[in-house]
């Protein structure tokens, strides 16, 4: 499957998309939410990762891994 070309972006996105998902079939809506999901999924993961790339920048994290070794030897 060759990728598509990035398409523009309707100006009216989302009464579109309101439409799509009103005229889908269950089995449709179901892989839409799957999707949705995923995409929240990534989106909160590069979120969390700016943020601990923001603590380890500022040595938040500093010794972390000592503490964690620490841990396991101890449990």
């Amino acid at each position: 499957m060759t990728p598509a070309l990035p398409q523009p972006v309707p100006k009216n996105l989302r009464e579109q998309m309101v439409k799509r998902v009103k005229e889908m079939d269950e089995g449709s809506l179901v892989r839409l939410h799957e999707l949705d999901l995923l995409a929240e999924a990534i989106r909160l993961r590069h979120v969390i990762s700016e943020q601990a790339e923001a603590e380890r920048s500022a040595g938040k994290w500093e010794g972390m891994e000592d503490t964690i070794r620490e841990y396991r030897r101890r449990h």
